[in-house]
């Protein structure tokens, strides 16, 4: 049971890790990409820029999977 409840705890910290690094590294392609990549994402339907950060959250996630593991 403690095995059980100590591996949900677990999941919960690699995935605010998860979040946290995402986030940072969002801003930070955001930000050499161009300055309102949101925008152009939402707004406008840039499906390229929208490939290019689904790329780079697939890529983080197993960078951060493989550090963890």
């Amino acid at each position: 049971m403690w095995k059980i409840i100590s591996n949900i705890i677990e999941m919960f910290i690699y995935s605010a890790v998860y979040i946290v690094v995402l986030l940072v590294s969002l801003k930070i392609v955001g930000a050499s990409i161009s300055a309102d990549f949101e925008k152009k994402i939402v707004n406008e339907g840039n499906t390229g820029l929208s490939i290019i950060c689904g790329c780079l959250l697939i890529g983080i996630a197993i960078v951060v999977s493989g550090v963890f593991r």
